[in-house]
């Protein structure tokens, strides 16, 4: 067994059956799988920022993998301008936001559309 496969472990998680539904539907959509997501999510909630992803930034970022900020810090660019170029010029796509980012906007549009 090598040092990666030693060092990884099963975990089971007790989640509510729609949760898991619409996490599931997120991972189809995005191409990627539960375990890519939790690990995401749990390496960005305890990250200190002090240890840079294993791969490049841009990808990272590109894939929802990294922040805008840890993005621009690790590629000592000035600003979010300068990582669009970057994108752009690896022929890499923005990162989708997450499921609930879209749900809070649509919410929010609703709410100042009602206003108006």
């Amino acid at each position: 067994m090598d040092e990666v496969q030693a060092m990884q472990r099963n975990t089971t998680l007790n989640l509510p059956d729609a949760l898991m539904q619409k996490a599931k539907a997120y991972a189809a959509a995005n191409g990627t799988t539960m375990t890519a997501i939790i690990r995401s999510h749990l390496e960005a909630v305890t990250s200190d920022g002090s240890s840079p992803p294993q791969d490049d930034p841009l990808l990272a970022y590109s894939e929802g993998r990294l922040s805008r900020r840890e993005t621009i810090r690790l590629m000592g660019l000035r600003d979010y301008a300068e990582l669009l170029v970057r994108l752009g010029e690896a022929d890499l796509p923005m990162p989708r936001p997450a499921l609930h980012e879209i749900e809070n906007q649509a919410v929010l549009f609703e709410k100042l559309w009602k206003m108006s």
